[in-house]
Order: structure tokens, then sequence, then C-alpha cells
């Protein structure tokens, strides 16, 4: 997923239509109580009026110190300033190459208005990437965008290299002055004067620390906290901040990698937008869009924290987020799986299969002079051979291949993936390769293997390399959701042998060879009739004690049709084959998110696609109005009307079904 919001400005003639969103409605909150950062205010002022030699700005500092506070602020200047924004949190952006190409390329100048100023916040998160945006992305951005980076390191060697020490201009934040300090304090409510003292003394001008005080003193009457880490204070904090009311939300909170009022509809149906107002108002809660997530220095402290007090309930929204997920999965949102992924405890897994952002690697496409480092590495560890099979695939299938690279551009890693389009060019230059295509053809004739070819971290660090290029083939790969996959790994490599066989995979004896000298095994992996997509789902329920959803549970198109029949009927939904979860309620509104996400990414845009929506939505998701009522208002004869509805029924049918089933 790409999380990106457009501003628009006010160009001359014109004002833009903009719906506010409930992003909006937080930051103005958040933004009421931003207090100090005059210096940088001030500079980011003259880049926008065109009077500073910079039009890149580089704000940096530690967890805490009000980094993105003061990017939104530079935001809403923007805005007032007549300027479109275009703002891209590191924090959304998917493991995938291209992704941060991806998430700035509408950041254009459109005909007649003033280029716009770009905010890419948490840059800490894709570090890695700033070669590819020195050299992909922002010299594509015309002249005088300003582009305003925010993270928690200052910028890497790269910055000062060709010629981009002309370009780049840091701000490093440092603690508030005595002063803003006091104002912000006041902002929460503490206006006596020696109290406010004790505190900023403590806080020691850390606007996240001053925060947590503030709420410490309202809860206890201590001016001088006991504890002294802000993750250790926010035991304190919370004490006066929650709300028992919320704490389901919290919860939610701790365990999702981000919250949207839409995933709180999935959990707590009854109370979602309260439940979504209520965390975005606390001090330890970051919101970025449309989303929520727990500022990283209390996100671990949270979830041992209701992990210890609420184990049961835990368990219960756990899984419930599993099915969510699952549920956006089968029906075609690939990007779900990321959030599966985070789920997932088992250490053997998350090895191997995670993504949570990393300022030292990202993923890409293979570019030219890789195969030349990559190869020297494999062949001064001893992978001389090994390295003569996987070098064909750079030149003649580029595709098939995702280069890990870290800061500076150099790769560390790559993944080879294999699906049966590969296997010509298998036969030619990869005998290893071809036997492993042919044998993944006799399990699945319909193309539903993968062989995982290769798979390297040249780090070798417990780094997230691997884990972060599994996950990003699974994303970007072209069978989705596939049955089987073929993987080899050197009998020395414990933990690639631990990773499979806790996938429940099993060695194929008839395939092991040897290269370089070492045993290679090669392990299977069922995933079953439902594929990747339960495996994943079933690991977390197994984590939680509890038993998966019975093998082979699949449904037909018939019972997708007699869901949407029984639509407004909880009794019926909840006994539909589409259903999870406890309880009708749940199960009910499990298949109503399920229909509605598929509705969503089956239909498109064009007029015709527009009136299958329409027909297919008046007639089962609102009120059930007549086949008639809905014919006139389409203005479409019956006749068309019901083809429209009957193809509209199918397609969905056919889409919800597909992507459950081989």
């Amino acid at each position: 997923m790409i999380m990106t919001t457009l501003e628009a400005g006010h160009p001359a003639g014109r004002t833009p239509v903009r719906r506010t969103t409930i992003g909006d409605s937080l930051v103005s909150r958040q933004l009421s109580r931003f207090v100090g950062r005059a210096a940088e205010i001030a500079v980011f002022g003259q880049a926008l009026a065109g009077t500073l030699d910079r039009t890149v700005l580089f704000v940096h500092g530690p967890g805490g110190l009000g980094k993105t506070s003061l990017l939104r602020v530079m935001r809403r200047l923007a805005t007032e300033a007549g300027r479109r924004c275009h703002w891209v949190d590191a924090r959304s952006l998917a493991p995938v190459p291209g992704a941060v190409a991806d998430a700035l390329a509408g950041a254009r100048a459109r005909g007649g208005e003033p280029a716009p100023v770009v905010f890419i916040d948490s840059f800490e998160r894709i570090g890695a990437c700033g070669r590819t945006l020195r050299q992909d992305v922002l010299p594509q951005l015309d002249k005088d965008s300003v582009v305003v980076i925010g993270g928690r390191r200052p910028p890497d060697s790269g910055w000062r290299l060709d010629g981009w020490d002309q370009v780049v201009a840091q701000l490093p934040l440092a603690a508030l002055e005595q002063a803003d300090a006091l104002a912000l304090l006041a902002a929460h409510g503490i206006t006596d004067g020696a109290v406010a003292g004790r505190l900023g003394t403590w806080a020691a001008g850390s606007p996240l620390a001053l925060t947590l005080a503030a709420g410490a003193y309202l809860a206890t009457g201590e001016t001088r906290p006991q504890p002294t880490t802000v993750s250790a204070l926010f035991e304190v904090v919370t004490e006066a901040e929650l709300d028992p009311a919320f704490h389901d939300a919290l919860t939610v909170c701790a365990i999702a990698r981000e919250v949207t009022v839409e995933l709180l509809r999935q959990t707590l149906p009854n109370s979602a937008e309260a439940a979504f107002a209520w965390l975005a108002e606390r001090s330890f809660v970051d919101s970025y869009g449309d989303a929520l997530a727990l500022h990283d220095v209390v996100r671990m402290p949270v979830l041992a924290r209701v992990r210890d007090r609420r184990p049961e309930r835990v368990t219960q929204l756990k899984r419930v987020l599993c099915d969510h997920f699952y549920g956006r999965a089968v029906a075609g949102d690939a990007g779900a799986l990321v959030d599966l992924a985070h789920l997932v405890d088992t250490p053997e897994i998350r090895w191997g299969y995670r993504w949570e952002g990393s300022s030292r690697f990202h993923t890409d496409r293979v570019r030219p002079g890789d195969a030349e480092v990559v190869g020297r590495e494999l062949t001064a560890r001893g992978h001389r051979e090994w390295w003569a099979a996987s070098e064909p695939y750079y030149a003649g299938r580029p595709a098939n291949v995702t280069v890990a690279r870290d800061a500076a551009g150099s790769p560390v890693g790559h993944a080879i993936f294999l699906t049966s389009s590969a296997l010509p060019a298998c036969e030619r230059s990869d005998p290893f390769g071809a036997r492993l295509l042919r044998h993944a053809l006799r399990l699945s004739p319909d193309g539903r293997a993968v062989v995982w070819r290769d798979t390297v971290d040249l780090v070798g660090d417990g780094s997230q390399v691997l884990a972060m290029l599994n996950l990003s083939v699974v994303l970007r790969m072209e069978v989705r959701n596939p049955r089987y996959a073929l993987v080899p790994a050197f009998s020395h490599n414990h933990r690639v042998r631990a990773f499979c066989s806790t996938m429940g995979g099993r060695q194929v004896p008839e395939l092991e060879t040897v290269f370089d000298g070492r045993r290679v095994l090669v392990y299977l992996i069922d995933y079953g009739p439902g594929g990747l997509y339960v495996t994943q789902r079933d690991v977390v329920y197994r984590e939680l004690g509890l038993e998966p959803p019975a093998a082979g549970r699949g449904f037909t198109a018939a019972d997708v049709r007699a869901a949407l029949e029984s639509f407004a009927t909880v009794g019926e939904l909840a006994e539909s084959p589409l259903a999870r979860g406890v309880g009708s309620r749940e199960r009910a509104d499990h298949v109503r998110a399920l229909l509605r996400s598929a509705v969503d990414l089956e239909f498109g845009e064009t007029a015709h696609e527009a009136q299958l929506r329409t027909a297919l939505v008046r007639r089962f998701f609102d009120a059930r109005e007549s086949h008639d009522k809905i014919a006139r208002s389409m203005s479409l004869s019956r006749a068309t009307y019901f083809r429209r509805l009957g193809e509209a029924v199918d397609r969905l049918s056919r889409h919800i079904v597909e992507a459950q089933q081989p």
C-alpha cells in the first residue's frame, strides 16, 4: 500500500474543491498544540519564496523531537501560500521495487500552477532509498519544487556528492528552548509556573517527553516522574489516559501495523468512529494520512502490557484482524499480505518473511553492474558454480530477479523466483532450475507452483534482507496465491531449513544436487488448496492456540450468490461458508466486508463498470430496492438491467471463488 495525501493550493482564478478527511481533523487538533521551531520554519519560508539557494530541506533528529509535527506546519504554510502539497509517509510504502518512485509519481506541476511541495516523512524507514531519490526521482521534479525530508538520521554521504551538497540544507532539530517547552506544557493544561519548570527540566526539551510528563502530572501530581525513559513513563500516562471503554481500541492499535476507521469497523463495529477519535487524541499515537500507529518508543511496552493484562482479548482481536487481512487478500488486495505477515510471531518465519521498514536496505530491479558485484561476492565465498547458474537470469530474465540494496545503492542480496513461463530460458542456461520447474509443473499443471530458485543475503548479520526479499517477491510475482513452493537450501544453511520446516515443507530427495562441493536440498511446501494466503492465516491461528478453519472449506459461486441474497439477514449470513469469526454478528460482518471489498476490487471506472456496480450494490447491499425501481433510476430497460445485474453477480462470484480455490 502507498499512502499519499494530496492537498490542493489556490491557483489564481479558481478555488479547489476538496473533501475534509479524518486525517485533516486529526492534524488540525495536533497543530493547535505546536510550539517553537521558528528558525526551521523561517528557512522553509525562504525556500517556499524562492529566496533560498537550497530546494531540498533535510529535517532530522532523534525520535520524540517533533519532526512530523514540524513537517505538518510546513505543509499548512505551503497550502496557505497556494502551493499544492504531495505527502508521502515512508511507513506505508510496500517493500517492492519502485515503491518510492510510484509514491512520488504525482508530484509534478500541473498546467499553469506553481511547482508542488513534496514532503517525505519517517525517512529512516526507507533510508536506503536515498540513492533512488537522488538518481531517479528528485531530478525529474520541476526546478521550482521544494522537497522536505524528515527522518531520525542525518543525510548519508551520498547527499554530499555529485552536486547535492549545493541542493540540500540540513535542519537538525535540537531540544526545545525553555520558553517553547513552557508554551507546550501550557497547551497541555500545565499553567502553574513552578510545576511547568520542574517538568520542563525533567523532559530536557523533548516534545514527546514534555507531553507525556504533562499527562503523568495530571494523573498523579508528580512533577519529577520516577521513570527515566519515555517508554517507562508511558505506563504512568496511560493510567490517566486509558478510558476502559477503549481498551479494545488500544489493543488493536498495539497489534496491527496501522489502524484506520475501516479496520476498526471490522474489530469494533459498534464503536469504530469513537475509538478512532479517542486513539487520535492520545499523546503516544502518531497519525499519517487517515491511519494511526503507536509511536515507536511505546509500541513494545503497549503490546507487552495488553498481553499481560488481557491475554484472552488479545487473542480474540488478533484472530479478527487475521481474518480481516486474509479476507482482503483472497478478494484481491495483495497488500494485505504485509499486514498479515506483521501478525506472525514465530521467529523462524519472521526471519524469512516479514517487513517493517529498513533504513539500511531496499528492494529494486536489476541495474547495470549488479551482476558483477553479486558474482564477485558469491565467487569469493566459494559459490562459483552456483553463481554461474544464477547469472544468466540477470541478463535473460531480469523480471525474475529482485535485488536488495544498501543506502549506497550496492547490491546486498537477491531473490530469483521462477514460474512456468521461465522454463525455456532455464532449459538453455540452468538445468537445475529447469528440473525444479518441470517438477513444479507436474505438481500443478495450471501453473500455481513457484520455484524459489535462490535467495541470497550478502550481509549475513541477522539483517532484514531475506525477509524483505521474500515478501517483495510474493507481492510482485505473476502467480497470485501459489499452491506449491519449491525451495533449494544448502544443507549447512540451518536457518533456511528451519524456515522451510516450520512452513510445513518436506524434502524431495530426487531433486537434491551438489554445487561447489556442497549438498543442495530441495524443500516442497504444499500450502494446500487455499494456497499461501491460507497458510499465512493458519500460522497466526496456531500461534494463538486456535484450530484453523477446516482445510478444504472452499466455497462455490452458489455460496457467493446465496450470501448476496442474505446480505441483510445476520442469522443466514453467519451460516454462509464464506463466514469467519465467533458469534453471528462477527461472522456476518466478515462476509459483508468480504463482499464489499470484492466489489471495490472487481469493478472499474468506465460507464459500463459503473452500471454493474450500481445494479449490484443497490439490489443487495443497500435497501434491497425493487428491480423496477433500480432499472428506472439507472435509465435502463428492464431487460438491460437484468443483464447488467446478472453479469455483475457472475463476475463477483467468479472473482471471490478464484481467489479462494485453486
